[in-house]
């Protein structure tokens, strides 16, 4: 066994005068020498000269694979999430993304890590508790590190910039939102016949003789889960805190910065647009603000000029932007309004938009707190933060013992005072008390533990450090009969159902197709019609499978019905009659309507938009990737 055959020689004296060669060699060269001895990353990836290194692809299909299981729960296979986790689409969307960072690059887009750190802060706001060690813990389960989470929400802010970039150019004429309206808000008249395969699978007979082939054919079916039994040791995080003295010096320095940390305060502001085109240069344009400047120092209403002259949509308004922050407006319209007092006006700047006349109205009134009213605060800040260094340190040392004692937990023990705790019957998808933790999952049945028996690493999790080991294993076993039989039956029945239920469903669109009526389909079914005149492709009274059906359907002449059948994921079928379609209409929408019909389509527009300029950054591209095994 490899693992075993490193922790023997690791004890050798070859591999210690070995470590003492590659200690000099790093003393002399730095850590670049670690490419001499692994001769580099293995790339998975190369685009336009960027490689994506295999380790890359591991960590990202690692971090898919994370998802997955988080969003099915905790049961759930290897097997499945091989078929749901493909590692050439991983790939692809990493080449993508390099792409559109390279197409970033070109634009001069960029992003601060102050913006990275505010949007993740942002994510987390609000949520009660939330600390650094349940963070670290959260990104443990989606496969991620700090510096990596960091990088991803890098690029997708950049994506963003990208995404609306592009957005900025699109546009939705008044005649593609008429047509929109025409099919998105249309209406339908649908009835339909119900083949319930559960009706179908209660009128089922499933013989003994039948049950007990089944049972025979069908063994590994019906099999216990295989079983574990494992030791394991807690370091615990609360007590390592609660022992962490907290200086007053450290407590005033660390309120002076979170003081000096708050938002400057935000300004309420106003202005009027003038844009700058082929009529009007930027000398017209600041002329004719200067002209209004001193109308409104004479007396003329802000507001009234703004509404009779600014090209902005804030014209409606009074040329109210509300209150703004930092980083929003452009920089030179922000500048001069971070430098007036409340009710003074600006003189004419220039930007990109054209040519503008600001008022600031008033200054945002930020309350600060006291030292005594953020103490408590701080002082559980700075023992979490404190706490966890040391928590770090302590980690570390558990880690390196549970590896140089790998075959008990006995040092581990001893030298922190730790309990030996056991859990018995765990399976691979066990999720009780420690189990519910993600990373410790994976340590405790992966190789080194289930396969070579020795201790695992030692897995930081929300409240504690744990080292598992196994103690015992419980290969799968038979479970009887009488315990499935029920189980067998229900299956057979089901299976026998589905194909009653499509039998009956086809049978019943053939008599329609021949020239039945709904009635004598009806009663020759024994079931009753459903009717849903006028439904909409948000109608939540239909079922999902069957609305998609009905609007896919073309529309019939008038005075005819189309029919169609609709699979439904539970297995049951349903006869679909479409009698009539009402188109909708633009003129007839609310105002809250057409803005979200243009917001939909503007949205679509953009992705479109991007989806052409990666279709043309690829074909131009100079790609080359490794071939996966079929």
């Amino acid at each position: 066994m490899v693992l075993q055959k490193m922790r023997a020689g690791a004890q050798g004296v070859f591999a210690k005068v070995l470590v003492g060669l590659i200690v000099i060699v790093l003393a002399v060269t730095g850590f670049g020498a670690i490419q001499f001895f692994s001769g580099g990353e293995p790339i998975a990836a190369s685009v336009n000269g960027d490689d994506i290194t295999q380790r890359a692809l591991e960590l990202e299909t690692t971090r898919h694979r994370a998802l997955q299981r988080s969003q099915l729960g905790g049961d759930v296979s290897e097997e499945l999430l091989d078929r749901l986790v493909d590692r050439r689409v991983v790939l692809e969307s990493l080449i993508v993304n390099t792409l559109v960072e390279q197409f970033a690059d070109e634009l001069d887009l960029s992003v601060s890590d102050r913006a990275v750190l505010q949007r993740i802060r942002g994510s987390f706001a609000g949520v009660e508790g939330f600390d650094e060690a349940m963070y670290r813990n959260w990104l443990a389960g989606l496969g991620h590190t700090p510096s990596s989470y960091q990088a991803e929400q890098a690029d997708r802010l950049l994506q963003a910039q990208v995404s609306a970039s592009l957005g900025e150019t699109g546009f939705v004429t008044k005649r593609e939102l008429s047509r929109s309206a025409r099919i998105l808000s249309q209406r339908r008249d649908v009835a339909y016949l119900l083949f319930d395969i559960a009706a179908f699978a209660s009128e089922v007979d499933v013989a003994e003789e039948e049950i007990e082939a089944h049972y025979g054919n069908f063994l590994d079916d019906y099999m216990t889960q295989e079983k574990f039994d494992f030791d394991y040791v807690r370091l615990l995080r609360a007590p390592v805190e609660a022992e962490v003295v907290i200086e007053e010096q450290a407590i005033e320095v660390a309120y002076q910065d979170e003081i000096a940390a708050m938002p400057e305060p935000r300004r309420h502001v106003a202005h009027i647009l003038l844009a700058v085109n082929d009529e009007r240069s930027v000398a017209d344009a600041t002329a004719a603000l200067l002209k209004v400047r001193s109308d409104i120092e004479r007396g003329a209403g802000f507001e009234e000029r703004a509404r009779e002259l600014s090209e902005d949509p804030s014209a409606e308004d009074g040329g109210d932007l509300g209150f703004l922050g930092r980083d929003v407006l452009p920089t030179a319209l922000e500048d001069t309004l971070w430098e007036l007092s409340p009710g003074e006006l600006s003189a004419p700047v220039v930007t990109e938009y054209g040519v503008h006349l600001a008022k600031l109205i008033a200054v945002e009134e930020v309350e600060v707190p006291s030292l005594d009213e953020r103490r408590d605060d701080i002082v559980a800040g700075l023992r979490r933060e404190q706490g966890a260094e040391r928590f770090g340190e302590l980690v570390r040392e558990v880690d390196e013992l549970a590896f140089e004692d790998g075959d008990t937990l006995e040092g581990l023990h001893e030298r922190f005072g730790v309990a030996i705790e056991s859990a018995e019957g765990v399976t691979r998808f066990s999720t009780d008390g420690i189990f519910a933790d993600g990373a410790l999952r994976q340590a405790a049945f992966g190789d080194e533990v289930i396969v070579e028996g020795y201790n695992s690493s030692a897995v930081e999790t929300a409240d504690a450090a744990v080292v598992v080991r196994l103690r015992a294993r419980h290969p799968p076993t038979e479970r009887p009969l009488d315990e499935v039989r029920e189980q067998i039956r229900s299956r057979l029945a089901t299976e026998r159902a589905r194909q009653l239920t499509e039998d009956a469903a086809f049978d019943a669109l053939t008599r329609f197709a021949d020239g039945a009526t709904p009635t004598e389909i009806a009663e020759a079914t024994g079931l009753d019609w459903q009717r849903a005149d006028g439904v909409e492709r948000t109608d939540q009274t239909v079922p999902t499978e069957i609305l998609t059906v009905s609007f896919e359907m073309a529309a019939p002449p008038d005075g005819e019905r189309a029919s169609d059948i609709a699979s439904l994921a539970n297995g049951s079928r349903a006869l679909v009659l479409l009698s009539n379609v009402s188109l909708g209409d633009y003129g007839a929408m609310t105002d809250t309507d057409r803005t979200a019909l243009a917001r939909s389509l503007a949205q679509l527009t953009t992705s479109q938009d991007i989806a052409a300029v990666v279709r043309t950054l690829r074909a131009d591209a100079s790609i080359s990737s490794i071939d996966f095994a079929p």
